[in-house]
């Protein structure tokens, strides 16, 4: 059997994982942060923090082409070192302008650098445990969604926002020289000049896949940015830290047993059951504004989501070419992206017209909406059109 955990598959998921824990840290405290140093409204609340989603959808297909064009790892120490320093911009963000310009600024940044980590996660991988080894890298991201966010509100809540900054900006910083070590296998030579074409920016081939997870992360977007605010809305605010540690559970264990089965031909059937499991999680989540409910569903987000995740990445991989992995990478990132932001923007909208608790119902919706979608034209498109088994 080839070997998964090499030093250099180690040493990715070890900085992508200290990449996204710093991440992580500022999600729950940034929209408390806006409301109260800025005094706005959460509709104004919903537009500054979706700038990083602006910046980080206007660079996915340029970082896909660059990813494919230039040298993997100078261009990932680059753009991991400007996501560095964008975090002593929250210091100096004294106008809510420079906080927008700030999250953009970042979006852009972390674009870039996600696709190349990525795309380095599939390169170092044995493509008989793909699959598996996918599923493993996205772990390390689990466990940082699952400390970084319970990291970010204890240090708020005894320091203050800027020391959350702070912590970010010095563990974003170790995540970068562990960088420096890692090697990635050479890439295959050029056939000769490739055009300027739409599907080296673009995974053209995959359009309805990318529709219908768009969908999806137009779910998360609220999940990941207002739950905090939900929390103190059903008047358990000092406890929402621990929503992202069942989520993180639920995702763990689900990426534990979904990476196998991708590689053993259930690709598809995991995607089904993943979003049947989000459907109605998420209508649960906003019908009974509960504590009880809230942390099951937080269990029921992760473990829906830790299917759903790198049953896509391989599908996008699947139907691309090898000299296409960096499109492929963007394009699944890039439709996290746009649902994300969607899903930022509106539910903030929709929270101030009616609750948070309509938002997730919305959301229910709106995977539902996926799962037709998936079943009638992703699936057979997909079977239709994969490259690789």
């Amino acid at each position: 059997m080839d070997k998964l955990w090499t030093r250099s598959f180690l040493n990715i998921c070890a900085s992508n994982f200290l990449m996204f824990y710093a991440f992580y840290l500022v999600f729950p405290v940034l929209p408390l942060y806006i409301i109260e140093q800025f005094k706005v409204s959460s509709t104004i609340t919903g537009l500054v923090l979706s700038a990083y989603m602006v910046g980080s959808l206007l660079c996915r297909p340029f970082a896909g082409y660059l990813v494919d064009t230039f040298s993997r790892k100078p261009l990932y120490l680059v753009t991991f070192a400007l996501f560095t320093c964008v975090f002593a911009g929250y210091l100096v963000a004294v106008t809510l302008l420079l906080l927008a310009l700030t999250r953009l600024v970042h979006g852009l940044s972390f674009g870039l650098v996600t696709t190349a980590s990525n795309t380095i996660a599939v390169d170092v991988l044995p493509s008989s445990r793909r699959g598996e080894g996918i599923g493993y890298f996205g772990v390390a991201t689990n466990i940082a969604f699952a400390l970084g966010p319970m990291t970010g509100v204890l240090v708020f809540e005894n320091y203050g926002f800027n020391a959350v900054f702070m912590v970010s900006l010095v563990i974003s910083l170790v995540g970068l020289l562990l960088v420096l070590p890692l090697k990635i296998p050479l890439k295959l030579q050029k056939e000769g000049a490739r055009p300027i074409s739409l599907d080296r920016f673009f995974l053209i081939n995959a359009v309805p896949q990318f529709l219908c997870l768009v969908v999806i992360g137009f779910s998360y977007g609220p999940v990941i940015n207002y739950i905090t605010l939900y929390g103190k809305e059903i008047g358990i605010s000092g406890s929402v830290g621990y929503f992202y540690a069942f989520l993180a559970i639920g995702l763990i264990i689900s990426r534990l047993f979904s990476g196998k089965l991708i590689d053993k031909g259930y690709l598809t059937r995991l995607i089904f059951a993943g979003t049947v499991i989000l459907t109605f999680t998420f209508a649960v989540l906003g019908l009974f504004p509960n504590p009880v409910v809230f942390f099951a569903a937080a269990f029921f987000i992760g473990l829906g989501n830790g299917m759903v995740c790198p049953s896509y990445q391989n599908l996008f991989v699947n139907m691309a070419r090898h000299n296409q992995r960096g499109t492929a990478s963007s394009t699944y990132l890039s439709a996290w992206d746009v649902g994300i932001g969607i899903g930022i923007l509106s539910g903030g909208y929709i929270a101030e017209k009616f609750s948070y608790g309509v938002v997730f119902v919305m959301s229910s919706l709106g995977i539902a909406l996926s799962l037709l979608l998936f079943h009638k034209v992703g699936a057979p498109h997909y079977e239709k059109n994969r490259l690789y088994p």
